[in-house]
């Protein structure tokens, strides 16, 4: 039997996401220019050369290159795949899944304001694309991808698409990926999160924490902002002390100013561990609609469907609530709640708020 770790190489699969899940980020994608930090829409390709890599990202118009904020949603679909393999199912490249649960899960408010913003979002993560030679061998320059690809928005399926190989072979390797603060999706600033993702990745847990040429890093964020802009920018995001979990210090008196940063107090969690799903006490770790439910266990179970169409099975990974009789206030019964609770969940697996 095909590890699940594996799964999604299969063809003909498609994984459909209802349940909540922690947001993950991909190591090799934190801390490099892949994505435009700025809110207006950025045209001028992205060129990046190190001796380690090359990384070229290219926009059409009028929409633009995609964003770093456009990421969340690259984020959400890779917490959703490491949780699923976390339980033993298997993945796929192929995803589904409706836009109430992501913005459940991201904090996004339920309007239509986020619908165009999801919108928006989806077709830059699919006119952008990427040509880089991490990880794709001497011929990458053959090797283009745009970050999602067959992307198909209907009131019946939700949202359809499909991810690169590139993506989802770092996405199903624990070694690739990390945890993600949940103030992450708070940062408004495209430089704010860039900073935020380039720390976790070096800094880390580090006690003595990481240190930075902020030439360097000027050139590794990708940023049309001009250098001295730059070193402004970045003086004010550290003095502000606004990226979660870090504090930033820019030095200056050496050839060039040195961005130091050194880790404080996180909520953030191994991602070697498995996810915890368990609401109440830890509530305030939890990312979406399930923190708001006190009393309440959330578990974790698949459900396979196959099509008599001949189309392939299908994962539902549901949320199954569990009620503590005996500890709760609720002035209702508990079989009453019981059902109450049933059907609340048989909305949320339809996209019912």
């Amino acid at each position: 039997m095909m590890p699940a770790a594996d799964s999604w190489r299969q063809p003909d699969r498609r994984f459909m996401v209802t349940g909540s899940a922690r947001p993950r980020d991909i190591r090799d994608l934190m801390g490099r220019p892949f994505f435009a930090l700025g809110h207006m829409a950025r045209l001028e390709p992205l060129r990046y050369r190190s001796r380690q890599m090359e990384i070229v990202v290219e926009a059409s118009a009028p929409l633009g290159m995609a964003t770093i904020r456009d990421a969340d949603i690259l984020l959400w679909l890779t917490g959703q795949i490491v949780d699923a393999l976390n339980h033993d199912l298997w993945v796929s490249r192929h995803v589904r899944f409706t836009p109430w649960r992501l913005f459940q899960d991201l904090g996004w408010a339920d309007g239509t304001h986020q619908y165009r913003r999801l919108h928006g979002a989806l077709a830059r993560l699919a006119e952008t694309r990427v040509t880089t030679s991490l990880r794709q061998g001497p011929d990458w320059r053959d090797k283009p991808f745009a970050w999602i690809s067959d992307v198909r928005i209907s009131r019946e399926d939700g949202v359809v698409l499909t991810l690169p190989d590139w993506l989802m072979e770092m996405a199903c390797d624990r070694s690739h990926v990390l945890s993600v603060d949940p103030a992450y999706f708070r940062l408004y600033g495209g430089l704010e999160r860039w900073l935020y993702r380039l720390a976790r990745r070096h800094a880390g847990r580090q006690k003595d924490g990481w240190r930075f040429d902020l030439r360097d890093l000027h050139a590794r964020s990708g940023t049309l902002s001009p250098w001295r802009n730059f070193v402004i920018d970045v003086a004010g995001i550290a003095r502000r002390r606004v990226v979660p979990g870090y504090d930033c210090k820019v030095i200056y008196g050496g050839k060039q100013p040195v961005l130091r940063i050194s880790p404080t107090v996180s909520s953030i969690g191994s991602v070697d561990n498995r996810v915890n799903p368990t609401v109440g006490q830890d509530a305030e770790h939890t990312i979406g609609h399930g923190a708001e439910i006190p009393l309440l266990r959330v578990q974790k179970t698949s459900q396979c469907v196959v099509f008599k169409s001949g189309i392939s099975p299908v994962t539902y990974i549901t949320n199954i609530i569990t009620y503590y009789v005996g500890d709760s206030d609720l002035s209702a019964s508990p079989m009453r709640a019981e059902k109450e609770a049933r059907e609340a969940v048989a909305d949320r697996l339809v996209g019912v708020p």
